[in-house]
């Protein structure tokens, strides 16, 4: 795994760093992690590493397109970036959860025929999911 995530970095022009190699091996598990949760995983084997560090590593890796970063109720989620989905943070019971199963490449197209170039799109849906989350008609992450 060391080799592919160090592949990734410089696949999109960073150095590889061991700060880059630990916060890439936690996402890379899946999920959604705030900075702080980071953190805090990575002060059980790293105990020197700040929290200033953790945030401009992540700003860094999101910045080159490595990751998606989406605010909800003012904490910045992060993940690693994939095919457009819709992130829904469930307000009932505290999660948020990945909907991978909508076609949503249209929102590019009809954005270019505005004349609109996107690097990145981040759809947040906040909801009342109990209910699908019950029936299991909807995985969480």
């Amino acid at each position: 795994m060391e080799v592919e995530l160090a592949n990734i970095l410089r696949s999109h022009g960073l150095k590889v760093t061991p700060q880059r190699l630990s916060i890439l091996r936690i996402l890379y598990k899946g999920g959604h992690f705030s900075g702080e949760q980071i953190y805090n995983e990575l002060k059980k084997s790293e105990p020197s590493i700040s929290l200033s560090t953790v945030y401009n590593t992540l700003n860094s890796l999101t910045e080159a397109g490595i990751l998606n970063a989406f605010e909800i109720n003012g904490i910045t989620w992060y993940e690693i970036k994939r095919d457009l989905h819709i992130n829904v943070y469930c307000q009932d019971t505290n999660q948020i959860i990945d909907i991978t199963n909508i076609d949503l490449k249209f929102l590019y197209e009809e954005l270019e025929k505005m004349g609109i170039y996107t690097k990145t799109l981040n759809i947040v849906a906040i909801a009342e999911c109990s209910k699908l989350l019950r029936e299991n008609q909807i995985g969480t992450s």
